[in-house]
């Protein structure tokens, strides 16, 4: 019998803007085809995306994950996923990508190590938010896109407190529902994914 064949990852690096780092992608663009990628991506910052228009499939380790128009993703650096519409439609989506360690340390009081969920724990289905149960956090990212577009007035001061809101209000939610993983399936995850904890000790660990 065959061996199972492992999934190419491909790496996708975004420099962020030096004045104020976050960095956004919109526009049409900003459209996904309907053509599944034979390769998985990662980025190296934090990823969120708002879904515009139409439907389709997301595929988070291993896991399909329908979304639609309203959905809202969030994909913590270094986690493996791809994108690909519905048949016959191009989704249309707006992207927010910057480091939650670097744009917010100093926005928390207490120690905090863990700026982003645990790879191993995450589960795909957590990643994607629906707009009628998580309404905060859709209006929250649709205003940091409009902010980040209009450019008014003190926008970057309105753009981080509303970034810092809307993060907030993940990680509530994965940690609400972040599961319990056995060494099992810890194990046969960093079959396909070892490169993502090595990647996140070289970011934290680079000096």
């Amino acid at each position: 019998m065959p061996r199972k064949k492992k999934p190419v990852i491909e790496y996708r690096h975004y420099s962020l803007p030096i004045n104020f780092p976050i960095l956004l992608l919109s526009g049409e663009r900003w459209k996904i085809s309907d053509i599944k990628s034979e390769h998985l991506h990662f980025h190296n910052h934090l990823e969120i995306g708002i879904c515009h228009s139409d439907s389709g499939i997301m595929e988070i380790k291993g896991e399909s994950v329908p979304f639609k128009a309203g959905d809202v993703t969030f994909i913590p650096r270094y986690l493996p996923h791809t994108t690909y519409s519905s048949p016959n439609e191009a989704s249309l989506w707006s992207y927010i990508f910057f480091s939650p360690e670097d744009l917010f340390q100093q926005s928390f009081k207490s120690a905090y190590s863990n700026f982003e969920p645990n790879l191993w724990a995450i589960k795909g289905t957590n990643c994607i938010l629906n707009k009628e149960e998580h309404p905060k956090v859709y209006t929250l990212a649709t205003s940091v896109v409009e902010e980040l577009k209009q450019k008014n007035p003190y926008y970057q001061e309105s753009a981080y407190g509303l970034l810092l809101s809307l993060y907030i209000e993940l990680l509530r939610i994965h940690s609400r529902y972040e599961p319990l993983v056995n060494q099992e399936t810890e194990h046969s995850l960093k079959g396909d994914f070892v490169i993502s904890p090595v990647l996140e000790y070289i970011t934290k660990n680079y000096m």
